[in-house]
């Protein structure tokens, strides 16, 4: 049981922000789990998310997964990133990684032109997580690295609760409030004054702060001891200086998604 809602976790929490980024949070099996030395499952991920923070567009796209884990405690997914959970409790994770944070392309809306890309950025960090029971965990991590300098720092603390509906089904929500650093404010959400005399935007510099809080629901099936299949939905809100930039069209994002995956 333990291992199927752990399995279902990996991909619910953190499939809705999929576009080639990893999770604001790990969320892998206990190493006490896990049938074998190496495990690793494939799959794909179908999406309908924002074009970029604030957009009012969206944009459709489907991704490859895959996910491997080691007894050790050594993790390489799509999902988490690279890392290492130092923790032999079952209960309890916390550890290293490296995470990627997604690119914003100056081409992807017109609402962007004149703002410049930000490229895709690696991540180090680390992260802590702790079970108060079956269905409900706490969740953090720390990133650091994102942004145009590459100077961004992110926080992130949640929560997820799970209830099994039946052994193959299972629902979960989950809650996730983001801190960023004025440098990643500054990346995603300000504007420079050569931003503005290029975009037509006013100049904006955003403080540090909560930049967004996440809510989030997810369905999963296990179909048979490889396949499995998630589906789900969260709900975003831009927050403090964030949701005050010029650029920013909707302060509410709602991101679906449906993936399937094969354990091997």
């Amino acid at each position: 049981m333990m291992k199927k809602l752990l399995c279902a976790v990996l991909l619910a929490a953190a499939l809705p922000s999929v576009q080639a980024q990893t999770s604001e949070f790990v969320q892998t099996i206990p190493e006490f789990y896990l049938p074998k030395d190496i495990n690793y499952s494939l799959g794909t991920v179908a999406l309908s998310v924002p074009k970029y923070h604030g957009s009012d567009e969206r944009r459709y796209a489907l991704y490859p997964m895959f996910d491997v884990q080691w007894k050790s405690g050594a993790f390489f997914s799509s999902v988490n990133g690279l890392g290492y959970n130092f923790s032999k409790n079952a209960a309890m994770q916390y550890g290293l990684r490296m995470s990627l944070e997604a690119a914003r392309d100056e081409s992807r809306s017109s609402k962007l032109r004149g703002l410049g890309d930000v490229n895709t950025a690696i991540e180090p960090g680390a992260f802590f997580n702790f079970s108060l029971s079956e269905q409900y965990t706490l969740l953090s991590s720390l990133r650091y690295g994102s942004g145009v300098d590459h100077n961004g720092v992110q926080v992130s603390l949640g929560g997820r609760i799970s209830t099994a509906l039946t052994p193959q089904h299972r629902l979960s929500a989950s809650l996730r409030a983001n801190w960023a650093n004025s440098s990643y404010m500054q990346s995603y959400y300000g504007v420079t004054p050569q931003q503005a005399q290029a975009s037509g935007y006013t100049t904006f510099t955003p403080n540090a702060g909560v930049s967004d809080i996440k809510l989030g629901a997810s369905w999963h099936w296990t179909i048979d001891t490889n396949w499995s299949l998630t589906t789900g939905t969260s709900y975003s809100r831009l927050s403090g200086d964030a949701a005050k930039s010029p650029f920013v069209v909707d302060k509410n994002a709602v991101s679906v998604f449906s993936a399937a995956s094969y354990r091997f």
